[in-house]
């Protein structure tokens, strides 16, 4: 027990240190600035208790079991391409495959995502459903993981991605009904968050420090940015097909 406690108090003060700005935040606006007394103070302290609490065993949960799997299972693959005496991309195909499926179903869990995409849909009036915000979102995750897998196995530069995705993302802002590209945005925001980052960086790191090729541990952290750009690319990209069904939504409530 002695140092299962010790991790629990460590993680619980790396917690509490991580939440104090918002606290401090709040309290001087609430009593410098507003001046009045905080409303509800004994819930707000209690649902402040609650999340202190689940931050920590969340973390605790995250760093002891999804990292290390999310780690230890790119060695393993990666390993397995490896052992072929000539290793081409068609070796690689079961870490590609697992990169995908990592990538959507750590974001479909995601509590943030989970969180949005509910108060997405209840101030659509149900025109966009959680469900499918998050399905789509998830895949846009394992395209940017996929993609961000395949930049690694294969050794060509982050910038040529982060260009080709730049220039999809103009015209698709552009075009796309204005009431989407806000959201669109703040998708890849939305879906790199508690479980997706950790879980995502470990793995990028453990394939760039297996593969034989010059990548470095650092070569996969490029998998963040290509996590947060592909949701928004995939958005706004479906964003017309989500406005018919939005419009043939509100005639059948009409009806």
């Amino acid at each position: 027990m002695g140092p299962l406690f010790s991790m629990i108090v460590d993680e619980a003060v790396r917690t509490m240190l991580d939440i104090a700005p918002i606290i401090v935040v709040v309290a001087v606006f609430q009593f410098l600035i507003i001046r009045k007394p905080l409303p509800h103070l004994a819930r707000i302290l209690v649902g402040l208790a609650y999340v202190a609490i689940g931050l920590t065993l969340f973390r605790i949960g995250i760093n002891e079991s999804l990292v290390p799997i999310g780690r230890d299972m790119a060695h393993q693959l990666v390993g397995l391409a490896q052992a072929v005496e000539f290793a081409g991309l068609g070796d690689y195909l079961p870490i590609l495959a697992f990169a995908i499926l990592l990538g959507a179903t750590a974001t479909f869990i995601e509590p943030t995502l989970i969180a949005a995409a509910g108060r997405v849909e209840e101030l659509s009036g149900g025109a966009l459903r959680a469900m499918t915000l998050r399905l789509v979102i998830s895949c846009g995750v394992a395209l940017g993981l996929f993609l961000g897998t395949l930049r690694i196995v294969q050794g060509f530069p982050l910038e040529y991605l982060l260009a080709a995705l730049t220039a999809c993302l103009i015209p698709l802002a552009l075009t796309a009904p204005r009431r989407i590209v806000p959201l669109a945005m703040d998708s890849g925001g939305i879906a790199t968050s508690v479980v997706t980052v950790p879980l995502l960086a470990a793995f990028g790191a453990a394939v760039a420090e297996a593969m034989p090729n010059e990548a470095t541990a650092a070569d996969g952290f490029g998998l963040i940015i290509l996590a947060l750009l592909l949701p928004v690319v995939l958005v706004l990209a479906l964003a017309p097909i989500q406005v018919r069904l939005a419009g043939r939504f509100e005639e059948r409530k009409k009806r």
